[in-house]
């Protein structure tokens, strides 16, 4: 039968995140085509789609993306050959893939959703923000989840936390990894659905995308969202500009990229430093104190300072409010300042090395 290459290729795009790169389920690092469906499942996350290719079947999803991105033919013949082999075929050029012709991908131990409900775009938005407040380390579980409940979406990794508020459309309060539930804010998920172990999102092409429920409690962070005896210090809207400079470095490095914001008396101080290299600016604020510093994820300082202009500072954390959300983040005391020092004189600017902080 023939298809359309980029259509094919965007609804395999699209069941992806079901994927794992470890085999440690068989067939995890498969799709697997069965009555007319592509499916993933990777123990935490399981998608399905519909596809216009009526065979079964398990296939080594890695090469099947690489060649399908690297050819360039709008339309592809797709058969069975006598090997098992699944065949694609266009102009002067073909490849086969060898298939599993025996399931064993354990995709239907997954509960089917019998009813959807109406998921606000809040929802999505929320997740996207929350996302950058979630660990890291396996070591610690709670962390590296979100809380989703009827009231808010929350997420908290020891060291800042953030909570959206909104009605979410759910009934009940659900836990789930944030590694998993991320992958949604970009697949324009419309619609949820909740059975006894999942939470399952579905969007207008059909994709479903599931991701599995956790029934561990999850911590009360009321608390930590107050300050006592907090006064304002103004958010420069250039640092969105900066976060963008600082996050070229930031974003090379093991896991979520971050930077380092550092406060003294008059600036603000941008770091971002990866293994390929390092970027610092300073910028005049309004604050008056104690030397401090925090980290936060350049998307999170970007969306901050282009939406609000000041936050509080208190008992060492440091809290902004926008609206519906809040976000909360601890402050040290930076181990070496002199390093972030700049000449204030015009004529000592001269005198920076290339790379230098500028205001």
């Amino acid at each position: 039968m023939k298809i359309n290459r980029e259509q094919f290729l965007n609804t395999l795009n699209a069941v992806k995140a079901g994927l794992s790169p470890r085999e440690f389920i068989e067939q995890s690092s498969c799709l697997v085509f069965r009555d007319g469906e592509v499916m993933t499942f990777n123990d935490e996350v399981a998608c399905r789609m519909a596809v216009d290719l009526p065979i079964t079947g398990a296939v080594q999803a890695a090469n099947l993306f690489s060649i399908l991105e690297k050819i360039d033919d709008p339309e592809l013949m797709v058969s069975e050959s006598e090997k098992g082999e699944l065949e694609f075929r266009g102009k002067r050029k073909a490849f086969g893939v060898t298939k599993d012709e025996e399931i064993f991908l354990p995709i239907d131990k997954v509960e089917r959703p019998e009813k959807w409900h109406p998921l606000p775009p809040e929802v999505v938005e929320g997740i996207a923000l929350v996302q950058h407040c979630v660990s890291q380390d396996e070591s610690r579980f709670l962390l590296t989840c979100i809380h989703l409940t009827p009231e808010y979406v929350e997420a908290c990794d020891n060291l800042q936390l953030m909570r959206c508020r909104m009605n979410t459309g759910l009934r009940t309060s659900v836990l789930v990894r944030g590694s998993s539930v991320s992958h949604i804010t970009s697949l324009g998920v419309n619609r949820v659905s909740l059975t006894k172990s999942w939470i399952h999102f579905t969007n207008a092409e059909g994709l479903i995308y599931s991701c599995r429920r956790f029934t561990e409690d999850y911590p009360s962070l009321d608390s930590l969202f107050h300050l006592k005896d907090s006064h304002k210090v103004a958010i420069p809207k250039t640092l969105a500009d900066a976060s963008d400079r600082a996050a070229v470095f930031a974003s090379d490095r093991a896991g979520d990229p971050v930077l380092c914001v550092s406060l003294s008396d008059g600036r603000i101080c941008i770091k971002g430093e990866g293994v390929t290299g390092w970027y610092r600016e300073v910028k005049k604020v309004a604050y008056h104190g104690p030397a401090m510093q925090f980290i936060i994820h350049p998307d999170l300082l970007k969306h901050i300072s282009s939406q609000y202009d000041e936050a509080l500072i208190g008992e060492n954390k440091l809290k902004i409010q926008g609206g519906s959300w809040e976000y909360v983040t601890a402050l040290g005391r930076p181990e070496d300042l002199e390093e972030d020092k700049e000449e204030s004189e015009p004529s000592k600017r001269t005198k920076k090395r290339s790379g230098d902080a500028t205001e």
